[in-house]
């Protein structure tokens, strides 16, 4: 495995935990195509690696992520590819949460300052999350002309409920660290800062039990809890694609840029 992919996650070792870090230095820590497709390359060398047993998925000090790059042109001046290629790149998201959602390793999301949109999507995928007490969680997709995708949906649903998801989605309030806590959301609240120290508690306390027999449950937790999943996000791409390329959309865009 290596300790660089692409050019904003590195990778560094702490005994059988692996610290992965997103930094891209610019753009608030946004999700670009370089970003998704290096975090699905570490996915794949994770799945095969036997001495990782647990994963923690942090940003920079100061912020998680805000979620998809809006001013990425690899994602959005796609006029004149063809459809199968836009698609191909519309599903690019999904299927980097479901690779994360299927590692064997125990995963946990450690949140210092906002994470927004993909960035919140890509948490949900991890098996706990850990807030500190500066982050919130923000999820702005239908204020910005997009569906909420990335096979977020189920994943919330599955932790706080329909009623709860449909406000976190359609009034895009943030959710502060006590709701996500009490919504069920974060398993601890960190004090600024410390989000990553609190999730290495948990992979410590975690790792008293044999990798083989971690691995095994949490394969048949996730096998209980999500079989359905699937028939909830397979039209997620689709569904990008129409709103992107729709005219409510593009202006929705245009008026969340020009703030």
């Amino acid at each position: 495995m290596k300790t660089t992919y692409g050019k904003s996650v590195t990778v560094a070792q702490d005994g059988t935990t692996a610290i992965v870090r997103i930094d891209r230095g610019a753009n608030r820590n946004a999700i670009d195509q370089d970003t998704i497709l290096a975090l699905t390359e570490l996915a794949h060398d994770l799945a095969d690696t036997l001495d990782i047993h647990s994963v923690v998925l942090t940003g920079t000090a100061d912020i998680f992520s805000a979620g998809i790059d809006l001013k990425d042109p690899a994602k959005w001046n796609e006029d004149d590819t063809a459809l199968l290629a836009r698609r191909s790149v519309a599903q690019r998201g999904a299927r980097l949460c479901q690779l994360w959602q299927d590692l064997p390793q125990l995963t946990v999301a450690a949140i210092n300052g906002p994470a927004v949109g993909g960035a919140v999507a890509l948490t949900l995928a991890c098996d706990w999350r850990v807030m500190d007490r500066a982050s919130f969680l923000y999820l702005p997709e239908t204020k910005v002309g997009l569906n909420m995708g990335w096979g977020a949906i189920p994943r919330i649903v599955a932790l706080v409920g329909a009623a709860r998801a449909k406000r976190a989605i359609l009034l895009a309030e943030r959710i502060s660290p006590e709701t996500a806590l009490d919504w069920g959301i974060v398993e601890e609240i960190a004090e600024p800062g410390q989000a990553v120290e609190a999730a290495l508690a948990l992979t410590t306390a975690a790792g008293v039990t044999p990798p083989a027999l971690l691995r095994m449950t949490k394969e048949a937790v996730n096998a209980c809890a999500t079989p359905l999943h699937r028939i909830g996000i397979y039209m997620d791409a689709d569904q990008a694609m129409v709103c992107r390329d729709s005219d409510e959309g593009r202006g929705a865009r245009e008026k969340f840029l020009k703030r």
